[in-house]
């Protein structure tokens, strides 16, 4: 069999390891010849292979490479730079695959980010997979473009472990190996192709270690070995001696292994330096072979941990194992699997307080890192890579005729594939489908998303393809949908091309809108428009109107409908340059929709209304609230610490002044001082005035203020803002859990009288 083995060479990462000592054993056999082909690796991080290497390129990957080799057996780790050209050959010609990890979160968001946030279809690849909730997820953690702030890293929390990805990518191989039945879970049952779990094979270390036992007043030497970074745990060992100033007297500590993440590393030495743990805690980054061999040999045994678990099988557990040191592991995913003999397990999620119990308990006992530790070397001792290369190799041979006719038929899209393929070759077309489409740029729709509730349509479209979130998530899905999947997907991407002409980039779009199909008519797209805050909507409503305008201009106009909306801003635009635009026929429904049915048809006021007087009376209707409690007889209560009041008052009476009382939450002002911002905005012209005073804490909670007004008309725009809301029920002064901020008790809208015209 000409087999070629696909993986990385560096020894940045494990599976280069494995691949040098597998293949040691490998080659020996009779009949195999391998190749190995590798991503480009720098010299001086290369691992050194028993047989010929191959450097892959993506003008070798679109070759018609398969014809040199029999089967191409991949390796797939969670790293985007080692394995990310790995994955494109992988799809451009399918063989069976090894799944070193668990979780493949971490590779596919880093094929599909920019540095600055992951693309839409790393986002389209989540929802495709976990649904809404699972997209849900990823949006709440900070990371979309859209998003205010970082607040987690979802491919670093233990929400990774339950969207593992691992069962997409065995659906896109014809057959799959793993190295744990936990591993084996997730590619699920129901696997249609060939399938095996082997052991993790221990690497060519010596098994027979002499007698490790420290002496009575020897420091116990622990190690922690491999990459290091947020999944290992560290924060917590370095927390556990903190703790406890007789384990730092006892034990002395290496963390050694490739540093790729530099901050989570100074995270880590500020961390050492804080607790005063120099002495005892030693880092070692990025060490040369003999350094780590040095560090692992030095130890009497290693801590090895993982939060999240994310790995379908541990090659640094199986090195220290053989090695004849136990290890402390984590009662979770393929850690659990390591018997009790060998080493110990802290719980599941466990803190740094475990950690330190267990490090007690071996310090009172030092004789029984010895004995854990032969243990260790005879568990590891069948588990060499002469038995494993036996296995792999029965595998391939055994499913080479099943594979080979399998990836035969992918490659030329047959349309009746074998029988026996069929049920594999229905899960293959639908996982390429939806990859290809990520790993381009343009698969950014899941193939259901039309199925779900306008809410989640809304959220996802909002979030992940025009970058901004909308406060009405329902109304922009649902007016997305109207006309069913295919008007709401042509619907969509012309929302794309115009958000791209605002960006000045077009390139992502796949094709340049052009002048000829402006401006756009259509009210649902409109409607999604118009959902949108004023920062996205107004400038992308300026460019579906075919309106060019200045950077200046625009930042001005912006501005203006952050305050006014962005339909009558878009209106007053056009009526201050005498465009005609919006009085054609055509354009009749578009005009009626940047008005806004529920704006236009406010009814005037009488002269000096009091609003709060009409908001508790049956003409509730002629005014607009936002952030308010239901009236009460004493008043109105805000809810937010912005909220807004619309009126219209009547044509003939321009307001010349606003005028009002109210009080503040006497509890929250007990606690803190208070400012109270009140804006009123002309909304046709976007001219405002503002009052303002801030109440001294423990001061009088009473607020009265007149604000003059330069003769308003038109619609006005009230706006209350606080700097934050309270509930009496948590702050101790009553029952009521409502959050409060303001009671308003009298607002008034003061008017100048018409003039009468002087007789001739």
């Amino acid at each position: 069999m000409r087999l070629a083995w696909i993986c990385p060479i560096s020894s940045r990462t494990g599976v280069g390891t494995y691949a040098q000592s597998v293949l040691r054993a490998l080659v020996r056999r009779k009949g195999l010849e391998v190749t190995v082909l590798h991503p480009p690796c720098p010299e001086e991080e290369r691992v050194q292979m028993p047989c010929p290497t191959l450097p892959l390129s993506e003008a070798l990957i679109q070759s018609d490479l398969p014809a040199l080799f029999d089967l191409m057996l991949y390796h797939l780790g969670n790293n985007d730079r080692h394995h990310g050209m790995i994955l494109r050959a992988l799809m451009a010609h399918p063989g069976p695959v090894v799944l070193h990890d668990h979780v493949y979160q971490h590779m596919l968001a880093g094929l599909h980010h920019d540095g600055t946030a992951p693309a839409p279809g790393f986002g389209a690849l989540i929802h495709a997979v976990s649904g809404a909730s699972g997209f849900a997820y990823l949006a709440a953690s900070g990371v979309l473009r859209a998003s205010p702030a970082i607040s987690y890293v979802p491919w670093e929390s233990s929400w990774a472990a339950q969207v593992p990805l691992s069962d997409m990518l065995a659906r896109l191989a014809t057959g799959v190996v793993t190295h744990s039945d936990f591993a084996a879970r997730a590619i699920g049952d129901s696997y249609p192709g060939s399938a095996t779990t082997l052991f993790m094979p221990r690497p060519d270390v010596p098994v027979d270690p002499p007698d490790r036992t420290p002496g009575p007043n020897a420091r116990i030497r622990l190690a922690a070995t491999g990459h290091i970074g947020p999944t290992k745990g560290l924060e917590i060992l370095i927390d556990a001696l903190a703790s406890a100033p007789d384990l730092a007297a006892r034990y002395s500590v290496t963390i050694a292994g490739h540093a790729g993440d530099a901050q989570y590393h100074q995270l880590l030495d500020t961390r050492i330096r804080a607790h005063g743990l120099g002495d005892s805690i030693r880092l070692r980054t990025d060490p040369d072979a003999a350094a780590f061999t040095a560090v692992m040999q030095e130890a009497d045994l290693f801590l090895n941990l993982r939060r999240p678990n994310t790995e379908g099988a541990s090659l640094s557990l199986a090195e220290q194992l053989a090695s004849g040191r136990p290890a402390i592991v984590q009662t979770s995913g393929c850690f659990a699997k390591m018997p009790t003999s060998c080493g110990w397990h802290l719980p599941a999620g466990a803190d740094a307080q475990a950690l330190a119990d267990t490090l007690h308990a071996i310090a009172r006992d030092p004789a029984q890192i010895a004995t854990r530790g032969k243990a260790a070397a005879h568990y590891m001792g069948p588990r060499n890579t002469t038995a494993y290369a036996e296995a792999l190799a029965s595998f391939l041979y055994a499913g080479q005729t099943r594979m080979t006719r399998r990836a035969a038929t992918a490659r030329a899209r047959s349309l009746q594939p074998d029988p026996q393929d069929s049920d594999w070759y229905a899960t293959y077309g639908h996982v390429r489908g939806l990859m290809s489409g990520v790993m381009s740029g343009r698969g950014l729709l899941p193939p259901d998303l039309w199925s779900y509730p306008d809410k989640d349509v809304g959220q996802y479209v909002a979030l992940n393809l025009l970058n901004t979130t909308v406060t009405d998530p329902d109304t922009l899905g649902h007016a997305l949908r109207q006309g069913g999947a295919l008007a709401a997907t042509a619907r969509l991407g012309l929302l794309r091309q115009v958000l791209a002409r605002v960006c000045g980039d077009t390139g992502g779009t796949g094709h340049h809108l052009s002048d000829l199909a402006l401006p756009i008519r259509d009210p649902d797209l409109w409607t999604v428009i118009l959902c949108l805050p004023a920062a996205s909507a107004l400038p992308m409503g300026l460019e579906a109107l075919g309106q060019r305008c200045g950077p200046d201009v625009q930042a001005k106009l912006t501005a203006l409908a952050q305050h006014n909306g962005t339909g009558s801003t878009l209106i007053t635009y056009l009526e201050g340059r005498g465009d005609p635009l919006l009085d054609q026929p055509e354009m009749a429904t578009l005009r009626r929709l940047l008005l806004g049915d529920k704006d236009s048809a406010l009814p005037p006021l009488e002269t000096e209304a009091d609003l709060v007087r009409i908001a508790c009376g049956p003409n509730r209707d002629a005014l607009r609230f936002d952030g308010f409690h239901p009236p009460e007889d004493s008043g109105i209560w805000t809810a937010q610490p912005k909220a807004s009041i619309r009126a219209h008052p009547a044509p003939d009476h321009p307001v010349t002044l606003l005028s009002g009382s109210a009080a503040l939450l006497d509890a929250a002002l007990a606690q803190t001082a208070q400012t109270v911002t009140i804006t009123a905005t002309e909304e046709t012209t976007g001219r405002h005035a503002i009052w303002s005073d801030t109440r001294a804490t423990g001061a009088d909670p009473k607020i009265d203020w007149a604000l003059p007004l330069p003769r308003f008309t038109g619609p006005l725009r009230i706006d209350l803002t606080l700097p934050a809301c309270h509930s009496p029920r948590d702050l101790g002064a009553s029952a009521d859990p409502r959050s409060l901020g303001l009671m308003l008790h009298a607002l008034r809208l003061e008017t100048t009288p018409a003039r009468l015209a002087a007789a001739e």
